[in-house]
């Protein structure tokens, strides 16, 4: 909204400036047609003028599309928390007072606009009513209304109008002269363009004046051309007179006898301007260039001090995420005053890092108390010097958003009784969304409730964590949690015959010394599903515990068990456990006849992949007819390696050229068998993706030789790890955004990056999007990665272009099922939903 009232003001800045040079310079010539111009001219530029920068380096004019960086505002996972009891439960909503006067401005701009617009289009109305109620004559061949009502004779582009029987054959005449005159110069065009810049400005005077000086020159033009057809002057001015007091039909024609009629008589008796003082319309180029310096100096000066919400290298806290958690958890206080007044709510803070890491513009953009936001305040106010971000190359100031709740327990705790604080001015100004906090203090109690020194000392021993600094581990880490759940999950008989699955949510508390606790389902499906993922997590053994500050505590944990039956056998999947939310990818375990993304043991061609690229070398052959077209790029392919090693279903998951992609899928067909598959020891079919890259190089004396072979010694980038850290990498760090499930957004993500010579991933790009919250989350995993081993070009480090695929789908009772592509090489991202009532 601030940018459109900044283009609004720049555009009446320069509609004033040149009305100005008008009235000065201008508008005592005789130079009728160059007036006209200058001030159809002037117009358009005023209003194209904002989006015209001057380079101050290379001094040329760039009509660079001015960068947009929209806020993205969702709701993380809560990562940072000061937890006093068993259960957190969601914040109340605080009702706000929130007066936006940048919207009231909007509002009153708007209500002026329609009534101007409802105004000019009554005009046009008018004249269709009137047109419709003249009578259509034919005079010296020429088309003219005959006006039923006694009015001043006008033009409306081709149309003209005149009451007849009013005048003599001499003066019809004149009049005809007058406005073929309008009509045959399209003076309505302008006339029409005025009425409109009156509509949407019509709260600044120098329109209407603009307006006014417009229809003026218009009749001087006409006039001009009424007397160069040899019309006695004197006699024509004389006729003017006597239609002084006759009544015009609407103001948005050229009316035959407008007001000011002095100006246009003494227009008329004035000498012709010499053509050396058309010199004087020159004067436009200096204004115009003025805007336009005067314009890219406030857009560089806007660049400079933008304050951006989405950058290449954000700002970090002194000692990185758990510096800042703990920071968070040991200045943050839940303000005594509030806790004896029942206070409670959720403050959202925003505040700006700027480009030397100090912390400013420190803002409650939505409040609670007076005592609640002054603790959020004064806890940023505190905040050390951040390391500053980048963005293009050079520091920049960003803004974050950081929502601080704060909650009450306790028998008499209850909702906020306090009056609220009032938002912000700025509340639509969001950053960066960071990770909520939450403070839980407990409320007004009476002293026979109040806990003795040791009563509070045992229940801060008993304290039970939501989220914790370093969360606690099944023994061996995910994997071997997954391949547990594997060999001890059963499905049910009865739910199998009854065609039953879905998604269990386990809950559980992993004490301090690893047992687990109070496992209970806290959603269900069926209740022998539910008594199935009951009884596994009671199998499991203890596990590593959770620590906060160095010391063991105690951690709630959530569980997600997915049961589905496939066609052939029933499937149990285990979604990755977290702290309180059911976000993270699923982990196929089950299906024996399944095919896999990830096993534990991936297919290898024979002799390894140097075997394999030798392979490709000595057998691809580069098209003639595509060499000769200039035609190269990376065809990446897809197969399955079957359980016997055999290649199968080879198909093109991107490719270049019809005959690129064939000879690919030749080479890929005639490759030996493979060494297969394992999960759990078994063979099993894996889903395998290989990229073959064409690249021309410079011809040799036979012009194709070396074209044919430039997929030669080609070696493509490497995650760290291989294969497998890749996708656990992915699996392990992807997130539903809660706001996506709460929305019910689901769909296929098609993302690419670059991996470049030094191995860091850049560019990261999007062939099919879903939703702004996914494909954000995408590019935050895929910018998390760390540096890969770079690809190679005969022996060189060099650029190539990688990818990842993700199906984020939705589950739970009344979710609508997803039913998008699902690749086979993508991550299954599931979250939990709910129907909306």
């Amino acid at each position: 909204m601030e940018a459109l009232i900044a283009y609004i003001i720049k555009v009446n800045i320069a509609l004033i400036f040149f009305y100005l040079l008008y009235v000065i310079f201008l508008k005592k010539d005789t130079f009728f047609a160059f007036r006209r111009y200058f001030i159809l001219a002037a117009t358009v530029f005023s209003f194209v003028y904002p989006f015209i920068t001057v380079s101050a380096w290379e001094n040329i004019i760039s009509f660079e599309k001015p960068q947009k960086y929209t806020t993205q505002v969702t709701v993380e996972d809560p990562a940072f928390a000061v937890v006093l009891a068993d259960e957190v439960q969601t914040a109340e909503p605080v009702n706000t007072i929130n007066i936006n006067w940048w919207q009231v401005l909007l509002l009153l701009l708007s209500a002026g606009v329609v009534f101007f617009l409802a105004r000019f289009t009554w005009q046009l109305v008018s004249i269709l009513q009137i047109k419709h109620k003249s009578i259509r004559k034919n005079i010296d061949g020429m088309e003219v209304f005959d006006l039923y009502d006694e009015i001043t004779p006008f033009s409306f582009f081709r149309w003209i109008f005149i009451h007849l029987d009013s005048h003599s054959d001499t003066e019809i005449k004149q009049i005809l002269l007058h406005e073929q005159t309008h009509a045959r110069q399209w003076h309505s065009v302008d006339i029409i363009l005025m009425e409109l810049l009156c509509v949407f400005l019509w709260w600044n005077p120098i329109i209407w004046l603009m307006k006014r000086e417009t229809a003026i020159n218009l009749e001087h033009l006409a006039d001009n051309g009424v007397l160069r057809k040899g019309v006695n002057s004197r006699d024509y001015q004389y006729y003017l007179l006597r239609l002084t007091y006759h009544q015009n039909a609407t103001r948005i024609v050229n009316n035959f006898n407008v007001s000011l009629l002095k100006q246009r008589i003494t227009m008329m008796n004035k000498t012709k301007s010499p053509a050396r003082k058309l010199v004087k319309y020159l004067i436009a180029l200096p204004l115009a260039l003025l805007l336009m310096a005067g314009n890219s100096v406030y857009a560089q000066n806007q660049r400079e001090s933008e304050i951006f919400t989405e950058v290449e290298k954000y700002p970090e806290f002194p000692g990185g995420n758990q510096a800042f958690m703990k920071y968070l958890v040991e200045s943050i206080k839940y303000p005594v005053k509030a806790q004896e007044n029942n206070e409670q709510g959720r403050v959202i803070t925003n505040f700006v890092v700027e480009k030397d890491g100090s912390i400013s513009n420190i803002k409650v953009i939505r409040g609670v108390t007076a005592a609640l936001d002054a603790e959020a305040v004064r806890l940023l106010n505190s905040m050390p010097n951040w390391q500053s971000g980048e963005h293009q190359g050079k520091p920049a100031r960003v803004r974050f958003t950081l929502p601080i709740v704060f909650r009450l327990q306790g028998g008499s705790a209850g909702k906020s009784q306090s009056p609220v604080t009032p938002v912000s001015a700025d509340v639509n100004e969001k950053g960066k969304i960071l990770d909520e906090v939450v403070v839980v203090g407990y409320g007004p109690t009476h002293r026979e409730s109040i806990p003795s020194p040791q009563e509070f000392a045992e229940s801060k021993d008993n304290e039970l964590f939501i989220v914790v600094e370093v969360q606690p581990q099944y023994p061996g880490g995910d994997i071997t949690m997954n391949k547990f759940i594997s060999d001890n999950l059963q499905y049910p008989k009865i739910a199998q015959e009854n065609g039953i699955q879905g998604r269990v949510i386990t809950q559980f508390i992993v004490e301090k010394d690893g047992s687990l606790s109070d496992i209970q389902v806290v959603r269900g499906v069926d209740p022998s599903l539910d008594k199935e993922a009951i009884r596994l997590i009671r199998l499991m053994p203890e596990w590593i515990p959770g620590t906060q500050r160095g010391n063991k505590v105690r951690v709630r944990y959530t569980l997600p068990v997915t049961f589905r039956l496939s066609d052939e056998a029933p499937t149990v999947e285990a979604a990755k456990g977290v702290q309180g939310k059911l976000n993270d990818p699923v982990i196929k375990i089950g299906s024996s006849d399944a095919t896999f993304v990830v096993v534990e043991e991936q297919p290898e061609f024979p002799g390894g992949n140097a075997a394999m690229m030798n392979f490709i070398t000595e057998n691809i052959r580069y098209p003639k007819e595509v060499h000769e077209k200039g035609i190269q790029g990376r065809v990446i392919t897809k197969f399955i390696v079957r359980k016997d090693g055999s290649i199968d279903s080879v198909q093109i998951a991107r490719g270049v050229d019809p005959l690129l992609d064939a000879e690919a899928i030749r080479v890929v067909e005639s490759m030996p068998t493979w060494k297969p598959g394992k999960q759990r020891g078994q063979p099993v079919n894996v889903m395998f993706t290989l990229p073959v890259v064409f690249r021309l190089d410079k011809k040799t004396e036979d012009g194709i030789q070396k074209s044919q072979t430039s997929s030669k010694n080609v070696q493509n980038p490497e995650f760290p790890g291989g294969e497998n850290a890749y996708m656990k990498f992915l699996s392990d760090n992807i997130k539903y955004p809660v706001i996506a499930q709460e929305n019910g957004i689901q769909g296929f993500i098609d993302a690419v990056f670059n991996i470049d010579t030094k191995g860091k991933v850049t560019f990261v790009k999007f062939n099919r999007s879903v939703d702004p919250s996914l494909d954000k989350e995408v590019k935050r995993v895929i910018e998390l990665m760390p540096d890969w081993i770079p690809g190679k070009f005969n022996g060189a480090a060099t650029s190539i272009t990688s990818g990842a695929s993700f199906v984020f789908r939705l589950q739970g009772d009344g979710v609508d099922e997803y039913k998008g592509p699902t690749p086979s090489n993508a991550i299954v991202v599931v979250g939990y939903g709910s129907s909306k009532k």
